[in-house]
């Protein structure tokens, strides 16, 4: 570890200061040494005698090499607190190399947020906490969908944040169990004014042209091939890629949809990207959705197996830990450590010497030297 100065030039000057300032103490002190041997030879020896009886008692010859001893003491101080000041000044610091994450896999969930999957939804935030939780140093995004697509959250591996948009979703799927009950407007007076704007940019985003009474409803095939361009430099086939899809696949549509669920399922299994999907049991099925549920269960798992990935009933059975670990033994993308430079000032040493410095000058000044 290499300790540099940031302020060179101010460093040389406060150095020359020093050495100016000690320059002129001892210059001084000199000076003064000097002044009192003349007076003396101008009083010609006046008691010499008894000085000489004086230097010849034990007492005062360690009184004197205490002094001397002080005297070194106080200059060394003094010394070390000004060049070390002057070090100070300079602002030593160190520049290091740190490894801040390593990115292994990229993981998607797509959750479609329609009405008809608000009771699933709402009970299932949780278990996608816990799955976003589990897969450490993966970066995660959050694309959601209906009759339009958002991308809700892009790729980051800030898991904190992840689970405080899922919070966000789970008050729009609260919002919709309101609404299908009937208290959607108790609901929302509920709410604060950032709440509502939240509740405001996911029903927008995400239903466009009046819904049913537009493009349809749960576009299963445009949410899926949405979240899949998601994805950065898609054409990176060393990139491990992974969607995580919880949807009824009960598609309702108004126009031909411009990508049905299993042309997107081709296109993820096409660019290496694998489709882990999430379905809701028989007895949570929305009643009034339009197609057969062994028929949609069957189209969606058949989807899900196509690409390499897996598939799950969101039940009580759900096994969080099973995903994860069928995720992690898809081999990690293979890419450098990201790494960040960062230079930190380092102080405590000369602070040290100039408190050490201090101490030595008062200790030689309590002891009458200096």
């Amino acid at each position: 570890m290499e300790i540099v100065l940031r302020h060179n030039i101010l460093a040389i000057v406060a150095v020359i200061g020093t050495a100016l300032i000690l320059g002129g103490i001892f210059g001084y002190r000199e000076y003064k040494k000097r002044k009192a041997l003349s007076e003396d030879e101008m009083s010609k020896f006046l008691g010499y005698g008894a000085m000489w009886m004086v230097d010849t008692m034990k007492s005062y010859k360690v009184r004197r090499l205490i002094h001397k001893i002080l005297n070194i003491v106080g200059i060394i101080g003094i010394t070390l607190s000004l060049l070390s000041s002057a070090y100070l000044l300079g602002r030593p610091s160190v520049t290091e190399e740190e490894v801040i994450g390593v990115q292994r896999r990229d993981v998607f969930l797509c959750l479609d947020v329609s009405y008809s999957l608000y009771d699933l939804n709402y009970d299932f935030v949780e278990n996608l906490k816990e799955v976003v939780q589990g897969l450490n140093g993966d970066r995660i995004g959050i694309s959601i969908f209906n009759s339009s697509s958002l991308l809700y959250m892009p790729l980051t591996d800030d898991k904190d944040f992840v689970c405080e948009k899922l919070d966000n979703l789970a008050l729009y799927f609260a919002y919709q169990k309101a609404y299908m009950d009937g208290t959607s407007n108790t609901f929302c007076n509920n709410l604060t004014e950032k709440e509502q704007r939240e509740l405001f940019i996911i029903d927008h985003g995400t239903i466009i042209d009046g819904g049913l009474a537009g493009r349809g409803s749960s576009l299963i095939g445009e949410g899926l091939a949405n979240c899949l361009y998601d994805f950065p430099s898609l054409e990176d086939s060393e990139r491990t890629r992974i969607i995580i899809m919880v949807t009824d696949n009960a598609q309702y549509e108004c126009e031909n949809p411009i990508v049905e669920f299993s042309e997107a399922s081709d296109l993820c299994a096409k660019n290496g990207v694998v489709l882990f999907g999430i379905f809701p049991p028989e007895e949570v099925f929305y009643e009034e959705n339009w197609g057969d549920f062994d028929e949609l269960h069957d189209e969606f798992q058949n989807g899900c197996y196509k690409t390499g990935g897996g598939f799950y009933m969101a039940d009580n059975t759900f096994d969080t830990k099973g995903i994860i670990s069928e995720i992690q033994s898809h081999e990690a993308m293979k890419v450098d450590d990201i790494t960040e430079i960062r230079t930190y000032d380092v102080p405590m040493a000369p602070f040290i010497f100039i408190i050490i410095g201090i101490l030595a000058l008062a200790a030689a000044r309590a002891g009458g030297a200096c």
